[in-house]
C-alpha cells in the first residue's frame, strides 16, 4: 500500500494548476501517490492534467461532472490507497519538505487524526503576501478550532485514512444546503472532538488569495457557510461551552468584515461588529485571540509593505520556490492590510 495520497480537486483551474502540480513534484519525500479530481472543468485544465500525467506515473486523474469542492474531495479518497491522505486546493501549493515533515508529524502521535502546519498567503502573480506569524502554539484540540480555526484552509492538513472513514470525509450535503465553502473545517472539529490533533510549527502551505475566490468573492455566503458549520457542531456536540462558538463567532466575523466592507455591505458590518464584540464582551479573556487582534493591528499597520516574489523568497537560508514562475494572468489579489492574519476556511 501507498503510505501517501495527494488528492487535487481541480475546476476550471487551467490557470493555476501548473504551480501547484510543480510544488508537489518538488517535494523532498517521493514515495506517494497524486490522484487529481477534474470536477467538470470546462477551461484546459483536463489538457494541463494530462501533459503531467504522461510525466509523472504517479499521477492519477478521476473525471466527473461538477459536483462541487468537497464531493470531488470525497471522489479522491474514494481512490486513494495511502494509510496518510493530504489535500491540496488547485490554486495552492507546498513547501517542498510539507509531506516529509508532516507525515512525520502523524508518525510520532500516533493518536492523532492528523496533523497540519502553518500557512502563508500568496496573490495571483505568485508574491507572498506580508503578514505576521504565530509567536506561539495556538491551542488547537476541539475547543481551540472551534475558538479560532488555525488550521486555516483546505491544504494545510495531512489526515489518516482511519480517521477519514470514521467521521465520513467532507460533508457534501452544505452544498444542497447552499453553505458550501466551511466543509473543511467542520471535518476537522468532528476529527479533534476525538482526539487532537498534532500542529506542525512551522510555515509550509501557501494559500493562494483570489479576489473573487470562495471566501473572498461572496462573503454572505460564506457567512452562511460557517454558521451553518458552526449550528451542526452545537447539535453534535451540545455540551461544548457556548464560549468557544462565542469566541467563533467573534474571529469568524472579523475575518469576514473586509470583504463585506468593500462590497458595500455597510449593515452587515455594523451587525457584526455588533455580534463580535458587544455580545462576547469577555473575548480579550482567551490568549489566542488578544493575540490575533494584535496580529491584525500589526497587519494593518504593515500593509503597505513590498510584496516578494516567492521564487525570490529566502526561508530557512534557502530559496523553497525558486521554481515558481510569475503567471500572465490580471492580478486579481486583496490588499495585505485585508488578508492577515490567516484565519480562513
Amino acid at each position: 500500500m501507498t503510505d501517501i495520497s495527494v488528492v487535487i480537486p481541480a475546476y476550471n483551474a487551467a490557470w493555476s494548476l501548473a504551480d501547484t502540480l510543480a510544488s508537489v513534484r518538488a517535494q523532498t519525500l517521493s514515495d506517494f501517490e497524486v490522484i487529481i479530481v477534474d470536477d467538470g472543468s470546462t477551461d484546459g485544465t483536463a489538457a494541463l492534467i494530462r501533459r503531467f500525467a504522461v510525466r509523472d506515473p504517479r499521477i492519477k486523474v478521476v473525471r466527473q461532472r461538477n459536483v462541487g469542492l468537497a464531493a470531488a474531495r470525497n471522489a479522491g479518497f474514494r481512490q486513494a490507497r495511502g494509510d496518510y491522505v493530504a489535500f491540496l486546493d488547485s490554486d495552492d501549493i507546498w513547501h517542498p519538505d510539507y509531506l516529509r515533515i508532516v507525515s512525520q508529524a502523524l508518525d510520532e502521535t500516533p493518536e492523532a487524526p492528523f496533523a497540519y502546519a502553518y500557512s502563508f498567503r500568496f496573490d495571483t502573480q505568485n508574491r507572498l503576501i506580508p503578514g505576521p506569524e504565530w509567536p506561539y502554539v495556538p491551542r488547537h484540540d476541539f475547543q481551540g478550532l472551534l475558538s479560532l480555526n488555525s488550521v486555516g484552509n483546505g491544504s494545510a492538513a495531512m489526515f489518516r485514512r482511519s480517521a477519514l472513514e470514521r467521521v465520513g470525509g467532507y460533508d457534501a450535503s452544505l452544498r444542497a444546503r447552499r453553505a458550501e465553502g466551511a466543509e473543511d473545517w467542520k471535518m476537522c472539529l468532528r476529527m479533534a472532538a476525538a482526539a487532537a490533533p498534532v500542529l506542525v510549527p512551522q510555515v509550509l502551505v501557501g494559500y493562494r488569495l483570489v479576489h473573487e475566490g470562495m471566501s473572498q468573492g461572496n462573503p454572505q455566503n460564506q457567512l452562511r457557510a460557517v454558521r451553518t458549520v458552526m449550528a451542526d457542531i452545537r447539535e453534535e456536540f451540545p455540551a461544548t461551552p457556548g464560549r468557544c462558538f462565542a469566541n467563533g463567532r467573534t474571529v469568524l466575523n472579523g475575518w469576514l468584515l473586509p470583504s463585506f466592507r468593500r462590497h458595500g455591505h455597510y449593515r452587515t458590518v455594523l451587525r457584526l461588529l455588533f455580534e463580535a464584540y458587544v455580545l462576547n464582551p469577555l473575548w480579550f479573556l482567551t490568549p489566542e485571540l488578544r493575540t490575533l487582534h494584535a496580529m491584525k493591528l500589526r497587519s494593518i499597520r504593515d500593509g503597505g509593505a513590498e510584496k516578494v516574489c516567492l521564487s525570490d523568497w529566502v526561508r530557512d537560508g534557502g530559496r523553497p520556490f525558486a521554481y515558481l514562475a510569475r503567471p500572465q494572468g490580471p492580478d486579481e489579489s486583496l490588499p495585505a492590510q485585508e488578508t492577515a492574519p490567516l484565519i480562513t476556511q
